[in-house]
């Protein structure tokens, strides 16, 4: 009898593992989705930051969006129906000679990702770097996010809440503008990136869930 027992719980361990080995690989824990875009403008009037389209519409157009999990290429690059929307409130007495300022919280990031995709952030306050370099004017900056308001991402995918989105842009000749020691005005363009844990598709989990339920219900049977 008890070799009869040991020998259904081993059977019951492999369809286990057997059905494990299929389900996990669908599962993205501890994965990194990474979300790069191109042609970003911004411009600063004095007291915010925002998108600028060069064209003056709005949103502003990206030149592409790269979306990778753990540094490997999701899909394809999107080229088609991409913009980013953006506003960074209360960003104030930038030192003209280059340094650090904070902005308030309560901003937001829009990225319409083609085909109807798409990854509405709020944001917290967003640390704002300017660096002169030698005349090569940039101002790079990161934001801890708020939350995901809204999201539909392509190729299935979901990011969670704990996120990081950062810029790097170079400002546009010319278009610096001071007073007081202070940054008035200028427009940049560069990349941005926003950064976060992938999130296990649902039915992923309802997959897992049948299997254990399955393998339990097995071994129950043949008591």
């Amino acid at each position: 009898m008890a070799s009869a027992a040991i020998k259904r719980s081993y059977s019951t361990a492999i369809v286990l593992c057997i059905a494990l080995g299929l389900v996990l690989p669908q599962l993205s824990f501890g994965s990194t989705i990474e979300i790069e875009f191109t042609g970003v403008d911004i411009s600063y009037n004095g007291t915010d930051i925002v998108d600028d389209d060069p064209f003056s519409g709005d949103p502003d157009p990206l030149t592409s969006v790269v979306i990778t999990v753990d540094d490997t290429l999701n899909g394809s690059v999107i080229t088609d129906f991409i913009s980013q929307n953006l506003y960074i409130p209360s960003v104030a007495s930038i030192p003209d000679g280059g340094g650090s300022v904070q902005s308030a919280a309560g901003g937001s990031l829009y990225l319409e990702l083609g085909s109807g995709n798409h990854l509405s952030l709020t944001l917290g306050q967003v640390d704002i770097n300017y660096i002169d370099f030698y005349g090569a004017l940039q101002f790079v900056f990161a934001a801890t996010v708020g939350g995901v308001s809204a999201q539909d991402l392509p190729y299935g995918l979901q990011i969670g809440q704990e996120l990081g989105v950062s810029f790097s842009t170079q400002v546009a000749a010319g278009s610096l503008t001071t007073s007081g020691g202070s940054v008035t005005g200028f427009t940049a363009a560069g990349t941005g990136e926003v950064e976060g844990p992938a999130v296990p598709e649902p039915t992923s989990f309802v997959l897992l869930m049948l299997v254990i339920a399955g393998a339990c219900s097995l071994r129950h049977r043949r008591k």
